[in-house]
């Protein structure tokens, strides 16, 4: 047989056709010369065409492979700058990659071949990179040789990896040219052989080739076997069935915390609210909750809050359960309301299959919305960031007649709204037992440790006026409101208003700035990752310019700026640095490599400032623990101030909280050492009262 006789598709996609049993075997079994350029090659492609490649070799086949190492931000520089030779900085990379197949036992068999293949010189490397800048070499094209000099490329978006090239890795798709077709094939086959020449040869002028590095090849031949073989080509067959079995199952198994959550939501009647801090895996627990639901055929409703959960839901969704059908509404989404959809969809039946309604809570509030369910006890409710239902408006959808319930809220009681909260827990039914805190998260491993580093700040004399001439009109706002059935006034819309002004004064205290300047020229290390919390677009500039001034070069990221913001996101996801934020990182953004965070604006709900530290303690690779630097302001005398003493506590309060499960659990003892001297005592005013639970928007597992 040969390649001419391969029934060879035009293109292929990943889950379309089987790229591997469709395509790669055959060409490569029929083939004696594969040429491969490709920005990442990893031995896991062992994992789906390991034996086949090893017969290719016995038959005297060879390949040339061209690719891209792993280079650091770092690497870049050692090169650019001549600190390392470009040699020794290409073979420190490779080793970093080989040391890392090296290191995963389930792997050792399929490193140990390639080792091998590449010592006997079966696969020829050399090493792609951009001598200009700091992109990577990210081509993929192969071409596929036969005896008869028959020929067929292919070029498309999949690496050489597992992950490339196998249906339940990522989306891949490629087009395929043959040297026999009569048409501008030839011509195509023809120019990608000899392209393939001109970058193995080093003739390209934007991308620089070389030799594998003396030290990449060495480590490679301490674990290449004599021959060919030597490959225990049976050990190949049974890594490659045990890792496709764990690679193609589920990926996700609920832990015991889950598990523990979910056994207690069915003990209280399917009815309840999971308070579980960052790390948790609220999403996930909810999905397997759900499960039993929909395999018989059930219908959930899973409300969020915002236009980013929509869409993380969905994918998680999916992901799970490839065979749900989700019904999307909110976000732009209005199918729903046409021709009787949503309750057409909504109607009890396990001939339907396994169906999702996934709503926004801005929606799902709609008289047109609730009325358009089909409603009943074969409906499933998931709220997530439950806490957000109780608001006035959204609490119209805990109308909706349902059977299971289940909310989702690192912390579901809502800040200075005990109505609302009442309506919650009414709805969904009583907070599952045990919450899971952030020490939990921090004990499993799921959250990094971290310090904390309050810093007193004051108010000039001209803030210290705005703040207590806010308060005394305050105070006659409060004296003419009018009050609930316990006494306690009732906060009108002009009085919220009158609240969040006066709070806008500590939040953008002008001596945060300096305080923001001081602390990063102090303590930043080039390749750290910082994050500066400010409170607006002034804030941010400020901070901006003063640290520009002191020769740093931050970024920024807010819902306003100008320009590509994803592309701002992206860059200081991939090489770090320095980032000035406004609020829109509490909305779902997640960075898991910030290490440090300097918190110059938070707000007195605690929600707010313990949704923060969330976002620093994330686990990553090489993050060992997170800093933590906040800047509090506290009055100079509350006898000249008396205006400040609610501030204070509120300051106060968010240090102790911080501190409380900080690894340097002493580092609010200089503010209660205040709070004292101005006539406070922490204990009486109930500052040391935590629930240690952590506010988050999205979950990792």
């Amino acid at each position: 047989m040969t390649l001419k006789q391969i029934n060879i598709l035009e293109e292929y996609r990943t889950g379309e056709q089987d790229l591997v049993e469709g395509f790669y075997k055959p060409c490569l079994r029929e083939s004696f010369f594969y040429d491969r350029a490709v920005g990442y090659f990893r031995s896991t492609v062992f994992l789906l065409i390991g034996p086949s490649l090893i017969d290719f070799a016995k038959r005297g086949g060879t390949m040339r492979l061209v690719c891209s190492p792993e280079l650091t931000s770092e690497d870049y520089d050692a090169i650019s700058t001549g600190y390392q030779s470009r040699d020794d900085t290409l073979g420190s990379a490779l080793s970093r990659d080989f040391e890392s197949l090296k290191s995963d036992e389930r792997l050792q068999a399929n490193t140990e071949a390639l080792a091998t293949l590449i010592a006997l010189g079966v696969i020829s490397v050399k090493i792609a990179f951009r001598p200009k800048g700091q992109g990577i070499y990210h081509e993929k094209m192969g071409v596929f040789k036969d005896k008869q000099g028959d020929v067929v490329c292919f070029k498309g978006s999949v690496n050489e990896s597992w992950s490339g090239w196998h249906e339940y890795g990522n989306y891949e798709s490629f087009d395929t040219y043959c040297s026999w077709d009569e048409t501008k094939e030839t011509i195509r086959v023809k120019n990608n052989e000899q392209y393939f020449e001109r970058l193995w040869n080093n003739e390209l002028e934007t991308v620089q080739v070389v030799e594998l590095p003396d030290i990449a090849r060495e480590q490679i031949e301490l674990v290449a076997k004599e021959s060919i073989d030597d490959i225990d080509v049976a050990k190949l067959y049974e890594v490659q069935n045990a890792e496709l079995e764990r690679l193609t199952s589920n990926k996700r198994k609920p832990l015991p915390h889950q598990l523990s959550a979910i056994n207690g939501w069915i003990a209280q009647g399917c009815r309840g609210v999971l308070e579980h801090a960052t790390g948790s895996g609220k999403t996930f627990t909810a999905l397997t909750a759900m499960k039993p639901h929909l395999d018989e055929g059930g219908v959930v409703l899973v409300l969020v809050p915002d236009r980013l959960l929509h869409k993380q839901w969905g994918d998680e969704i999916l992901e799970e359960y490839p065979n749900v059908t989700i019904l999307k509404a909110g976000d732009g989404h209005d199918r729903w309301r046409k021709n009787r959809r949503l309750r057409k969809f909504t109607q009890p039946g396990k001939d339907f299959g396994p169906r999702v309604v996934l709503v926004t809570m801005a929606t799902a509030r709609l008289t047109e919305f609730c009325d358009g369910l089909c409603q009943g006890v074969h409906l499933m409710v998931v709220a997530d960031e439950v806490h957000e239902i109780g608001s006035a408006g959204n609490a119209k959808a805990m109308t909706i007649q349902t059977g299971m319930r289940l909310g989702l809220s690192a912390t579901p009681r809502r800040f200075g709204d005990p109505a609302g909260t009442d309506k919650i827990f009414a709805y969904f039914g009583e907070v599952v037992k045990p919450p899971f805190t952030l020490i939990d998260a921090i004990k499993q491993g799921r959250l990094v440790e971290y310090e904390y580093h309050p810093e007193p700040i004051r108010l000039t004399a001209e803030e210290s006026e705005e703040w207590e001439a806010a308060t005394r009109e305050i105070s006659l706002e409060y004296a003419r409101s009018k009050r609930d059935d316990s006494g306690s006034p009732v906060v009108n819309p002009r009085l919220q208003n009158m609240l969040i002004q006066r709070s806008r004064i500590a939040k953008k205290a002008s001596a945060k700035i300096p305080y923001a300047v001081k602390t990063l020229v102090d303590n930043y290390i080039e390749g750290q990752s910082w994050l500066v919390y400010c409170e607006d677009q002034h804030q941010l500039r400020e901070v901006m310019d003063a640290l520009r001034s002191h020769g740093h070069d931050p970024c920024e990221y807010h819902t306003g700026m100008k320009g590509d913001a994803a592309a701002s996101l992206e860059w200081f996801k991939r090489f770090g640095g320095i980032m000035v934020s406004i609020r829109c990182l509490d909305q779902g953004v997640d960075i898991p490599k910030i290490s440090h965070a300097v918190i110059l604006a938070s707000s007195q709900n605690p929600r707010q400032f313990i949704q923060r530290r969330g976002r620093v303690l994330r686990v990553c690779p090489g993050k060992y623990h997170a800093v933590i630097h906040d800047a509090v302001v506290v009055p100079v005398c509350l006898e000249q101030e008396p205006g400040q003493l609610s501030l204070l506590k509120s300051e106060i309060q968010r240090s102790i909280q911080f501190s409380n499960t900080a690894m340097n659990r002493s580092g609010s003892n200089k503010l209660i050492n205040i709070a004292i001297e101005l006539g406070i005592d922490p204990e009486e005013v109930g500052l040391f009262d935590t629930d240690g639970i952590e506010e988050e928007r999205t979950d990792d597992n």
